[in-house]
């Protein structure tokens, strides 16, 4: 009987242990604000990059002033002070409390404190030194369990341009640096282990860790070797095929994903022209395409959307900074070998050909490559590739990727959605009527054996000359005419189209006709 009733108590006790958190509970809210901050330093201005940081830390009693209503923002954090902090962040995570007692010299009970506690504080013994942004990374990281800076960035090894992870104080920086802590000095991320830390920088470093809401989000990625490119990218291109009203295939091309939730990125003269498409992945799936969120017909992008989820996606990069010389990789599906890779470089990071900037590459690609990846050396997507040029060697465009930002994600719709009608010349389907389009009269119809050219007097021709002849441009592609050649002639641009399925070719430009200037189609 007695053990029943001592086994009843210590269940009892078990439970309110369990029911009652203490204020020793381990938790970034531990952190709360203690007191308000009424501008108490007079060298912090409210529009400093740092204001927010210094609020933080004095609100919170991690970080005071230096007496006279001054907090030195631009004083150099010692050793000693790294160390205060640590301890301070160590002990209120764990109890609540930041309390210490005093010592001789002021910052001993700190340094007891961080020793009794695995703070890698050891290794230090000139404690009123300036500390360097190392020294900083490794006792605040130190200080704090995994579970207090969890990762929420994408970091690759390696990638932090001047720290390795190998370094004494690598996997400290990388710690910090994947929970949003850290972020560099600049777009690249370098870190400058070497130079001393100023006041405001710990402030606001130590406001990211005790909240995790003002933590940055970014990523870097390492240059990778062309293998593991390849292994990255291959599963997040896929192959298109697009079809018609009658479920007949027209035509085929590349694309890729660009978010796990299957929003993807392919040329526009990929996708117009059918009603539907379906996709086909590196491991063998098949998937429909749900719609098109938008496209550009200059830009020849269009942003879709794939039938699937949690699928492996490419990550973009900002392609105004892609330099000529640089090493880039193409993978799409040429000819409908799905995945094929190549490596090249850029030869002209910006060339504009028909007012139109590009990406001009050495790098391979034929036809079904159009829509595929352009990767730079880290397996980020910093283009399109788009076109390549006939009867030339190595000569191909890529779209650059910083236009598909251009593109709105409010409204999918089917891709038969965003079909023109169209009306057709007799006894030249498909090649689209551009006076009965366009409201025109023919001018003149003459034999250009063996077939026919239509003229339209520039002066019945509605509206600006140049979008009118861009808007039958893109009606000519709708139908399924690739883009053949390009020249410019006294009187103007001359643009071709071939139509493989039909046989049919259409050349278009400027002529002068009876002493009359004339847009003329010409059709074969």
């Amino acid at each position: 009987m007695k053990k029943h009733i001592i086994s009843v108590f210590l269940a009892v006790c078990l439970l309110i242990l369990i029911a009652v958190p203490g204020a020793g509970a381990m938790s970034l809210s531990n952190f709360g604000v203690i007191q308000t901050y009424n501008g108490e330093f007079s060298d912090v201005a409210p529009d400093s990059w740092y204001y927010a940081g210094i609020r933080s830390v004095y609100e919170r009693g991690i970080m005071g002033g230096k007496g006279d209503g001054i907090f030195d923002p631009d004083g150099l954090l010692t050793i000693a002070e790294t160390i205060k902090l640590a301890a301070s962040l160590h002990k209120g995570y764990h109890t609540g409390s930041m309390e210490f007692d005093t010592g001789t010299p002021w910052y001993a009970p700190y340094v007891e404190y961080a020793l009794e506690n695995g703070i890698p504080v050891g290794a230090y013994r000139h404690y009123n030194a300036a500390a360097t942004r190392s020294d900083f990374a490794v006792i605040i990281a130190g200080a704090l369990p995994d579970e207090a800076v969890t990762p929420i960035n994408r970091i690759a090894d390696g990638a932090i341009p001047d720290v390795f992870e190998s370094y004494s104080y690598g996997q400290a920086v990388y710690k910090l640096y994947r929970a949003g802590v850290l972020a560099g000095a600049d777009s690249e991320g370098t870190f400058y282990p070497g130079r001393t830390l100023r006041r405001a920088e710990a402030a606001v470093m130590i406001m990211r860790i005790v909240d995790a809401n003002t933590r940055l989000s970014f990523s870097l990625a390492a240059e990778l070797t062309a293998e593991q490119i390849y292994k990255l990218a291959s599963p997040a291109v896929f192959y298109v095929e697009v079809f018609d009203d009658n479920g007949a295939s027209l035509k085929t091309g590349s694309g890729f994903f660009i978010s796990e939730s299957g929003l993807a990125v392919t040329n526009y003269h990929v996708v117009i022209g059918g009603s539907s498409a379906k996709i086909t992945t590196d491991d063998g799936s098949v998937f429909e395409v749900a719609g098109i969120y938008d496209y550009s017909w200059k830009d020849d992008l269009s942003l879709i959307k794939i039938d699937v989820n949690n699928v492996p996606y490419l990550e973009l990069t900002d392609s105004s900074k892609l330099q000529t010389g640089a090493t880039v990789y193409t993978i799409g599906s040429p000819l409908g070998l799905q995945a094929s890779y190549s490596r090249g470089i850029v030869s002209r990071a910006y060339r504009e050909y028909e007012g139109v900037g590009y990406i001009q590459l050495d790098a391979a690609i034929s036809s079904g490559s159009s829509g595929g990846a352009l990767l730079d050396s880290f397996g980020r997507v910093v283009g399109v590739t788009s076109a390549t040029f006939i009867g030339a060697q190595n000569l191909n465009l890529a779209m650059p990727i910083n236009l598909v930002g251009k593109l709105s994600r409010d409204k999918l719709v089917p891709l038969k959605a965003i079909l023109i009608q169209t009306a057709y010349y007799a006894d030249f389907y498909p090649a689209p009527d551009f006076g009965v389009f366009f409201d025109v009269r023919l001018f003149s119809t003459d034999a250009a054996y063996p077939g026919t050219k239509f003229a339209y007097r520039l002066s019945d021709i509605q509206g600006d000359i140049d979008d009118v002849i861009n808007e039958y441009r893109h009606l000519i592609e709708q139908n399924l005419f690739d883009r053949y050649g390009y020249e410019e002639s006294e009187d103007g641009k001359i643009w071709t189209y071939y139509n493989y399925r039909h046989n049919t070719m259409i050349t278009i430009g400027f002529e002068t006709v009876r002493n009359r200037e004339c847009f003329t189609v010409t059709v074969r």
